[in-house]
């Protein structure tokens, strides 16, 4: 536990609020990259991370047995995974990593961040979130995890509303669950249920109308 709680993963607001779908190992693969960056300071100049089976096991539950293997798949499926931002200046779109090298029978993959992606991840000053690995090691579902990353930049309030349509578009779901009842069922109480369980929020949400049009989403959160 003492290693998941020094591992932190920094990113600036407007990457948080981006638009994009990863699943599950996608996400640890890469927030275990974004934690070894020191964010206040540059890139290091070789921009390769090595994440080894050891420390995926370490930090995720997952069969030993398999995790090079897993390892491998979402290193191999992210380099194909694209994010959008808008960060009021520009809106752009790019890749997460421009490459993976395997290390066969070493048990380790490394990554090298796609050169956009980079400036929302060092020689950050301002309007960044950190969060410890540890919080979200436990998670299974990767709303879950995304959700917690957006109640976590509103912590000081504890109340995060958004616009639906914004929100399933940063979830990576704009064209799926047209029916609300969907969405509620597989993913908003799904997440809810598992971070009021697995993390230390105590989350209560609710739906904002617009005459019988349900057109934002409210969370009240609090730390426990």
């Amino acid at each position: 536990m003492d290693s998941k709680k020094e591992l932190v993963v920094t990113r600036h607001n407007s990457l948080i609020e981006g638009c994009f779908k990863l699943n599950l190992n996608e996400q640890r693969l890469l927030y275990l990259c974004v934690s070894k960056l020191d964010p206040r300071k540059a890139l290091p100049k070789d921009n390769s991370f090595t994440v080894t089976a050891k420390e995926f096991t370490d930090q995720f539950p997952i069969d030993p047995k398999l995790v090079y293997k897993e390892m491998e798949d979402a290193s191999r499926t992210l380099a194909e995974r694209w994010v959008r931002t808008n960060d009021g200046k520009y809106r752009e779109q790019f890749r997460w990593v421009f490459g993976v090298r395997y290390h066969d029978n070493e048990g380790k993959v490394t990554l090298g961040f796609s050169p956009w992606v980079i400036p929302y991840l060092t020689d950050l000053r301002e309007q960044f979130t950190s969060l410890k690995l540890s919080q979200i090691s436990e998670l299974k579902s990767v709303y879950s995890i995304r959700i917690f990353e957006f109640l976590t930049q509103f912590k000081a309030t504890g109340k995060f509303i958004i616009e639906l349509d914004r929100f399933k578009d940063r979830l990576g779901i704009k064209n799926e669950y047209k029916r609300f009842y969907n969405l509620r069922m597989r993913v908003i109480e799904p997440a809810v249920n598992e971070l009021r369980e697995k993390s230390n929020l105590d989350i209560n949400w609710r739906t904002i109308k617009s005459g019988k049009t349900i057109k934002q989403l409210e969370f009240i959160f609090a730390e426990r």
